[in-house]
């Protein structure tokens, strides 16, 4: 009855010319029987291959019916169901026959209408199924196909088979064939567009199915995908929100044809859907985010489509830009208007949902939003104002992370806050979020810092007022931030301080007066000129450049960076020549805050730092405020103060000492306060305690003690060291910490002492006998050294020991002669003899020496070659100085125990007659 039917339906809908009603005659009763064996489900898989053949050949393959679309239709009309039925066929190859000749006929005829209640249904049921009915791939793809083929030749007629389409896509937009796959998102767009109404019902449903497409590992299945995807949601925007998420992740697709695809949809979204304005809070990002494409033309692209959608914005509300297109300037670099008002009317959603991308595990979406949220600033402007306080803290917490790309991406943003931000505004925010946020975590404050100096970046100079300033400079220069010890924290805020000193306005300088200082030859700045915030960047700068030198250390190669740049752009606002101008420049003023803070230091206390920064980068300006600076390290190397600050002040005096321009002396006044160098500083810190500290801060203060013999100040002084006030604490104190220190544990401290002895004993100090006698007992001692090397070092000091000997003698060779035998004499005040007055002594007794000749000529047999050689010479200058009948008289004695008396023998000869 359903071919009765069909059959009569074709015949009233076509009229035949006898020519062609012959025709089809012929071709029906020649392929009756190939009709009867498709009918017959008892026929054999080959007779039905071969009557499928022979109607392919009977029909299609023939030009003369194939031309005759009315005589087509006709045949159709007799073959369709037979055909249709073939389509469920065990066999493979008659399946596969009769889908091409099912979808050559369709072609072929003049309307194939009336034929979709057959072949639709049939496809339907082999593709709909929750299981896959259809095994084969390609006769999957080839059913698709001839959906897509029907819909196109039926148009609207295809319009109650909708349904049936839909349900065929749920089942192939999953299939495991790349090409169906394909073929399926094809049909997606040709119901879009020939069935726009029927298909709307089922806009969301189809827009869902095709969103595996748009995670294929094949890009041209996601090209597929996304073009379907733009046809369905211009069908029913009412799916795109199921999609959105997808197609965010679409922007960082590694296919430039499947980002293009991406972006044109968008494009077409925002400029075709009826409700765009709407809507475009979610389709908005997806363009924006082509601005930031990699690729230039891409990025170049999206601009031009944005520009489209300004221009369409501006003449559907004309009302509301009327005014500022009138007053617009044509020569500006601003964003058209209409792509301006389009943004700002969608500013809370997509801030909202590009701040949910910034908090993404995944880094790529990371940077992505914020590159995506930097251009949206570029549109919004300064109404991007009042998401501040939503916007700010994201990127702290994007900030305080390490991954350089998010990084630098982040950073971009808060430069557009910073231009189009008011400066008090994000300073409200940021700063107290610095001092408190996170919980004063080191992490937290990392972001915040990276996120202030972005901001500082891209405000303008101009809106760099001197209150302004004066906030953020105070805020680094807090101790929790200036004076913390994590290094990466530091290099933050150097960073923050560069972006700062960059907002410094330059001084003026007036360089018509001569000055008598290096800094002042090319004029200064005053105070005022500076401000407060001037001077406390620079005492901030001066606080980093002495933190830990180590670039192993994490950070410390850019903090090292960032602060010199700093002090070099500083210095160049001032109208300084150098860095160094800067810190003469403020020297005076640092010195007094160290001086009036000094009482406080501790061993955690970061002053120490800045005085050494601030002496050694001064250069020999620090000789010009002695009055200052002497005070300063007297008071901390005190006894009373913790070790850590006197090691501290050690050091800052050595590296003065041995710098090229010896800084300390630069002005030839520091032997003026050599008393008090001696007495605050090196006998405070020489004497003998106990503890490993103590024996380094001893090691220290003979090391100072050195570098400050080893000067060159003129006659009057040894080193830098005034003779006078050497020799008022030498016997009371300074004798006796040598005397300690030369056996000392460490040798080092051992070794700078008898170098210091040399020293003292080559000058022309006027030593007594109580000298000689108290040094040569401790000489001897050292002779024994654990080390060869300070035994050959006081060998060589004997040679020293006996030339001041000597020049002693010569002094009090007046005395000795009216002395007569005696080792000592009575000397009254005018230095003549007397009955009356002090007892001094003009000789040493033999006692002595023969305890010198007995300790020294021991050595003589002893296998260091060095130090025999070194012991005799001491002797043979003994020689000039000591008795020859003691000399004599121990040398013959111990001859014949040495085992080679070579040494004694040469001495017997050179001792006078």
């Amino acid at each position: 009855m359903g071919d009765s039917a069909m059959q009569t339906e074709g015949a009233k809908g076509t009229h035949l010319s006898p020519e062609s009603q012959q025709a089809y005659e012929d071709i029906i009763q020649a392929l009756q029987r190939d009709i009867n064996v498709l009918s017959d489900p008892t026929s054999d898989r080959l007779a039905k291959r071969r009557a499928l053949d022979h109607i392919q050949r009977e029909t299609l393959g023939k030009r003369a019916y194939s031309a005759d679309r009315a005589l087509m239709r006709q045949t159709f009309t007799s073959l369709c169901k037979p055909l249709v039925k073939c389509l469920s066929d065990t066999v493979e190859k008659c399946r596969e026959l009769s889908s091409d000749i099912i979808l050559r006929f369709s072609e072929s005829v003049d309307d194939v209408t009336p034929f979709l209640a057959y072949i639709v249904p049939a496809i339907s049921a082999r593709l709909s199924q929750t299981e896959i009915v259809e095994p084969s791939e390609e006769i999957r793809l080839l059913l698709v196909q001839l959906l897509v083929r029907l819909v196109n030749l039926t148009g609207a007629g295809f319009i109650p088979f909708v349904e049936d389409a839909v349900k065929v896509l749920q089942r192939t937009l999953q299939d495991p064939f790349p090409n169906v796959k394909k073929e399926s998102c094809n049909l997606v767009i040709q119901l879009s567009r020939q069935t726009k109404k029927a298909l709307g019902y089922h806009g969301a449903s189809i827009a869902k199915a095709v969103v595996p497409c748009l995670q294929h590992r094949h890009s041209s299945v996601r090209t597929s995908g996304l073009q379907a995807i733009r046809e369905a949601i211009m069908v029913d925007a009412s799916g795109l929100d199921d999609v959105l998420d997808t197609l965010r992740q679409i922007t960082l697709d590694k296919s430039q044809s499947v980002r293009e695809s991406i972006y044109v949809t968008a494009a077409e979204w925002m400029l075709n859907l009826p409700d765009r304005w709407s809507v475009g809070y979610k389709i908005l990002p997806l363009l924006l985010a082509g601005m930031t494409d990699e690729l230039p033309k891409l990025a170049e692209v999206c601009r031009n489509y944005m520009d489209d959608i300004g221009k369409l914005y501006e003449t559907d509300w004309e009302d509301r830009v009327k005014d500022e297109l009138d007053y617009m300037q044509l020569d500006s670099d601003r964003p058209r208007v209409g792509c301006r008002h389009v943004v700002r009317d969608n500013t809370q959603k997509i801030v909202a949902k590009t701040l949910e991308g910034l908090a993404d595990w995944n880094a790529d979406v990371r940077a992505k939003s914020a590159q995506v949220l930097a251009t949206f600033i570029t549109y919004a402007e300064d109404m991007i104002t009042g998401y501040a306080g939503i916007i700010l803290p994201a990127l702290y917490r994007v900030l305080a992370g390490d991954e350089v790309t998010v990084c630098k991406q982040a950073i971009g943003v808060a430069e557009l806050l910073g231009r189009h931000v008011d400066t008090d505004v994000y300073l409200d925010i940021i700063l107290p979020a610095i001092r408190t946020g996170g919980g004063g975590s080191t992490q937290f404050r990392l972001g915040c810092l990276r996120a202030l100096a972005g901001l500082v970046r891209g405000t303008p100079m101009s809106r760099f007022s001197k209150a302004r300033l004066e906030r953020v400079s105070d805020l680094v220069s807090e101790k929790e931030l200036a004076q913390n010890e994590n290094t990466e924290l530091l290099a933050e805020v150097a960073g923050v301080v560069v972006e700062l000193v960059k907002k410094v306005p330059p001084v003026h300088v007036d360089t018509s007066e001569a000055a008598s200082t290096r800094s002042e030859t090319v004029g200064v700045p005053n105070a005022e000129e500076i401000g407060r915030a001037g001077y406390v960047i620079f005492l901030v700068l001066a606080r980093l450049s002495g933190v830990s030198e180590d670039d192993k250390v994490p950070g410390v190669p850019v903090l090292r960076q960032k602060t010199e740049e700093a002090l070099r752009i500083l210095a160049t606002a001032y109208g300084l020549f150098s860095v160094q101008d800067l810190y003469a420049l403020h020297l005076d003023a640092v010195l007094a805050y160290l001086a009036a803070e000094q009482s406080q230091w501790t061993r955690y206390s970061p002053e120490p730092r800045l005085l050494d920064t601030i002496l050694t980068q001064a250069g020999p300006l620090a000789g010009q405020r002695l009055e200052v600076t002497v005070p300063l390290l007297s008071g901390m190397a005190g006894i009373e103060r913790d070790i850590e600050v006197r090691e501290s002040m050690f050091k800052i005096t050595l590296s003065l000492l041995h710098s090229p321009s010896t800084s300390l002396n630069s002005t030839g006044q520091f032997s003026e306060y050599s008393r008090a160098v001696l007495s605050d500083i090196i006998i405070a810190n020489g004497v003998w305690k106990p503890g490993r500290k103590a024996a380094l801060l001893r090691g220290k203060a003979i090391e100072t003690l050195l570098a400050l013999l080893n000067g060159n100040n003129g006659e009057e002084c040894l080193g830098f060291l005034r003779s006078d006030a050497l020799m008022c604490v030498w016997e009371p104190d300074l004798m006796n910490v040598l005397v300690g220190t030369l056996e000392d544990d460490d040798a080092d401290t051992r070794n700078h002492t008898l170098m210091v002895l040399s020293h003292l004993l080559r000058s022309p100090l006027e030593f007594t006998a109580n000298t000689f006698k108290k040094l040569y007992q401790e000489l001897l001692k050292r002779m024994d050294d654990a080390h060869d090397s300070l035994r050959v070092a006081t060998a060589r000091v004997w040679n020293d020991f006996f030339e001041a000997v000597g020049s002693w003698q010569q002094r009090m060779s007046p005395l000795i002669q009216a002395a007569g035998g005696m080792t000592a004499v009575m000397v009254h005040a005018a230095g003549n003899v007397a009955q009356t007055g002090e007892l001094v002594e003009v000789k040493l007794d033999d006692v002595h020496w023969a305890a010198i000749v007995k300790g020294l000529t021991v050595h003589m047999d002893d296998p260091n070659a060095q130090l025999q050689e070194c012991v005799f010479n001491a002797l043979k200058a003994s020689l000039k100085v000591a008795p020859a009948n003691v000399m004599r008289d121990h040398w013959t004695g111990v001859r014949l125990r040495h085992r080679i008396p070579t040494y004694i023998d040469e001495l017997l000869t050179l001792i006078p007659q």
